[in-house]
């Protein structure tokens, strides 16, 4: 399958609440990991930006299949300036490996990163709701 409609996420899109928000309907999700990368909090912030770590290191997720032109649009404006939408090779609970996009933190932001590791349960708990209500209505012109 080709990659264009495929999305691998590891912060705050990986809750099909925050999607469906965003595109206004349900896509399909599995779990995935990417591995290579790291997601690290940004400083003063409560959602984290993926990077490059060559150490051992992978990252938990969920891709997004059917993905269209319209929903591609709403997620560009969505992620921040300091994101990039880049291809990356994702493996899938099958053992299975895709081609996604996946929002990357430019490397010339890499000093907008805190040290601290994303924690989707941490977050989940303490600022969905908030997260939710803030972005209601980001697709609404």
């Amino acid at each position: 399958m080709h990659h264009s409609d495929q999305l691998f996420t590891y912060g705050t899109l990986t809750f099909n609440e925050v999607m469906f928000h965003l595109i206004g309907r349900q896509v399909f999700s599995e779990k995935a990991i990417v591995r290579g990368y790291s997601s690290f909090i940004l400083k003063g912030k409560n959602f984290p930006g993926l990077r490059i770590n060559k150490t051992n290191s992978l990252t938990k997720g969920v891709l997004y299949t059917g993905l269209k032109d319209s929903d591609w649009e709403i997620l560009d404006q969505f992620e921040d300036s300091f994101y990039q939408r880049e291809v990356l090779s994702i493996k899938l609970e099958d053992g299975s490996t895709r081609e996604a996009f996946t929002y990357v933190i430019r490397s010339e932001n890499y000093s907008i990163l805190s040290q601290h590791e994303w924690n989707s349960d941490y977050f989940e708990e303490k600022f969905l709701d908030s997260y939710l209500n803030m972005i209601l209505g980001f697709n609404k012109n």
